[in-house]
């Protein structure tokens, strides 16, 4: 598997050659900083992305020359990373080499992809009203479903609470009470700023070598542009840990808490901490998972996970509303046994294994390479999946109780069925 990456003509693009996959993808990274002003416009662009054009008037017709070009599929996703919102557009195809005429499949799937994000369904400076309003509807459904999955309710609940007067508090997704107010021209006018303001990365990963692909990527019609690093926000301060309560009509109660880590991706304490985490509660064999759920029976899950672009660890359970004491307290132990480094060098070595064979099955898929190689790109890092791997079997007991000091309490969210 080779790396490359160079500017080719307006696109910064990294190249992942390899012969692993039967099929090559195409990933686009559109970055903007996340703002409750943009954020639900940027998550309709994006499925208005996926839906139609002015030469693939109906999806039906849309999809129909994907079909067409051997298979192949084309599906957008928002996300954010610290305070910048993130939209992903990616493009399957089959391996040009296992079908005849492979540089013509190239040629037509680049001429899709310009399509695609120069040729919308557009008319008098607004999107086709029928698709737009489709797709408003489709994104408040998605939004309302959030609030019926309570884990991930909780979850998005605790982030807005723990970061309040942040943006990050606000969903990548969107926000349904902004969606009735963004029209077919004010869609329009934010997509023209979004052509022009991005930043833009492009990821190739397959069997194709730079050569082949760069005559087509130059054909591309992005405009020039400055390059932006990611940007950096101080660590929250610490402040004393807030205890929020809401009730709804459920049956299980939802418990989780958030701890500032202020460890970001490719930080020397990036892999130390990761590894306290799978210690904690990332794994079957966590102090969480073993001592909240199977000893003391407080919790039907129990997990912890990292965000390492924004710097913070959530801890989540879903437990019965009157044992909410006893798990915190049970959790809270959990944490203080890590700092002081009540683990084993056994369990240590079980974690490394498990933390390894995670990433290996993540790299087991072009996206996972690409997320990676995009990480790396957005910190001006050099984790690639070698070093990572090698980084983690180095990482010694003592820079693992290190890591973890840094993690403080910030937020306790609890969702019960109340009275």
């Amino acid at each position: 598997m080779d790396y490359y990456q160079e500017k080719i003509g307006n696109l910064h693009t990294t190249f992942i050659e390899t012969k692993k996959f039967k099929s090559n993808r195409i990933v686009f990274k559109f970055r903007a900083p996340l703002t409750r002003e943009t954020l639900t416009k940027r998550a309709l662009l994006a499925m208005m992305f996926e839906t139609n054009n002015a030469h693939y008037k109906t999806q039906t017709d849309f999809r129909r020359r994907l079909a067409y070009l051997y298979g192949a599929n084309f599906f957008t996703s928002v996300e954010k990373k610290g305070n910048e919102h993130i939209i992903t557009a990616v493009f399957d195809m089959v391996d040009a080499k296992l079908v005849p005429e492979s540089e013509q499949l190239l040629a037509d799937a680049f001429d899709f992809l310009n399509d695609v994000f120069f040729a919308p369904n557009v008319s008098e400076q607004a999107f086709d009203e029928e698709t737009f309003a489709r797709e408003k509807v489709n994104l408040k459904s998605r939004l309302e479903s959030i609030y019926d999955d309570k884990i991930r309710y909780a979850n998005v609940r605790l982030i807005e609470e723990m970061f309040a007067g942040d943006v990050f508090a606000y969903p990548a997704s969107g926000i349904i009470s902004d969606i009735e107010g963004v029209t077919a021209q004010d869609l329009y006018s934010y997509y023209e700023e979004f052509l022009q303001n991005d930043i833009i990365e492009l990821f190739i990963c397959g069997n194709m070598k730079p050569s082949e692909v760069a005559p087509f990527v130059r054909k591309l019609r992005f405009s020039d542009r400055e390059m932006r690093e990611l940007a950096a926000w101080p660590n929250q301060e610490k402040k004393e840990e807030r205890f929020v309560t809401e009730n709804q009509a459920i049956n299980q109660a939802k418990l989780v808490l958030g701890y500032q880590t202020g460890v970001y991706f490719g930080d020397t304490d990036f892999v130390p901490l990761q590894l306290a985490n799978g210690l904690l509660g990332g794994y079957a064999n966590s102090k969480i998972f073993i001592n909240v759920r199977e000893k003391a029976s407080l919790a039907y899950y129990a997990s912890s996970r990292l965000d390492t672009f924004k710097g913070f660890m959530i801890i989540s359970a879903g437990i019965d509303e009157k044992n909410r004491e006893e798990a915190i307290k049970i959790i809270k132990e959990q944490i203080k046994a890590m700092k002081a480094g009540d683990f084993t060098e056994d369990e240590l070595a079980q974690t490394k294994e498990m933390y390894v064979n995670q990433l290996l099955e993540t790299s087991d898929g072009a996206q996972g390479l690409i997320e990676l190689a995009y990480n790396n790109v957005l910190k001006n890092s050099d984790l690639t999946l070698d070093n990572w791997i090698r980084k983690i079997k180095a990482t010694t007991k003592e820079e693992v109780v290190t890591a973890i000091q840094k993690i403080h309490a910030d937020t306790v969210y609890f969702l019960a069925k109340g009275e």
